[in-house]
């Protein structure tokens, strides 16, 4: 019988803990002494990381309705970044550092915290203070500065490589037999202009497309014909894109073609994708006014 008593308080004992574990992860969640909510999904059992260190990762987070707020599989394998020291105490960057290379991971970070001291940027209006961010992320690979130097020195190379193969197979396709005027950047003259060459300083007008090889058209200078207007040398401009207008006069008419070393690089600007070479075909309509 007493053997009995001490089975049955013993039950009852795992039952209470049990009941007690389960409420306190009735979410699937896990706690930081510090407050951070995560859930380990899979372990990859790869390098760790330390402070100072970049992380290549796919991170996507979402307001609390499940709305993609941002997505970094738009950058692919240029998204990086570098582990810092939490902005607050539960911040996102000590979920970073818990993780290891192939692990995936979802936290929950307050969304007041994470907007003002660490994207410092106001909160948007349609999220509450209160409400937790739901981060999804996956750690694909943890780099020391050096290496990713050396990783971006290799990537950047075999990206002009590729790059250069096809813009030879587009100036192929279009009868287009010129020499680079720098590395990465083609410029070909269709129509000499007459007049003054514009120097820094000058107002230019401009009537230009922007497209990709494949003859897709990203940009124009403007709805119903409008043209470009803006200073030559004012910084607004791809630095390719100056060096060629300054060679211009008034109704001159040319193609530029650039790898995106010189254009738009590995981030890409929207929407244009990263490593991508761009066209500018660009008519100087005056200059000097």
């Amino acid at each position: 019988m007493k053997m009995k008593r001490k089975n049955a308080f013993g039950l009852l004992l795992l039952w209470i803990v049990g009941s007690l574990i389960s409420s306190c992860n009735k979410d699937g969640f896990s706690v930081t002494p510090s407050g951070l909510k995560y859930n380990l999904i899979e372990e990859g059992g790869g390098r760790k990381p330390d402070f100072g260190d970049m992380l290549r990762m796919h991170l996507t987070y979402k307001d609390k309705d499940g709305k993609v707020l941002y997505n970094s599989s738009e950058l692919g394998e240029a998204f990086v970044l570098e582990l810092t020291n939490p902005t607050f105490v539960g911040g996102i960057e000590e979920g970073f550092a818990m993780m290891a290379e192939g692990d995936s991971a979802v936290f929950l970070v307050p969304a007041d915290s994470i907007f003002v001291k660490t994207f410092k940027q106001p909160r948007p209006s349609n999220i509450n203070a209160n409400d937790l961010l739901r981060f999804e992320v996956r750690l694909k690979k943890v780099m020391s500065k050096e290496e990713y130097r050396m990783d971006l020195k290799r990537t950047s190379e075999n990206n002009n490589v590729e790059e250069l193969r096809k813009i030879e197979l587009y100036m192929g396709d279009n009868g287009i037999s010129v020499a680079p005027v720098k590395p990465g950047i083609y410029f070909i003259v269709f129509k000499e202009g007459k007049g003054e060459y514009p120097k820094p300083g000058d107002k230019v007008e401009v009537s230009y497309t922007g497209s990709f090889l494949n003859g897709e058209m990203f940009d124009a200078s403007g709805k119903n014909q409008e043209k470009l207007i803006y200073t030559l040398g004012d910084g607004t401009h791809l630095f390719a894109w100056e060096e060629a207008i300054a060679t211009m006069r008034p109704g001159g008419v040319a193609r530029l073609i650039l790898t995106s070393s010189n254009a738009y690089g590995t981030v890409g600007l929207d929407p244009i994708p990263p490593n991508t070479p761009v066209i500018f075909d660009i008519e100087v309509v005056r200059c000097g006014f």
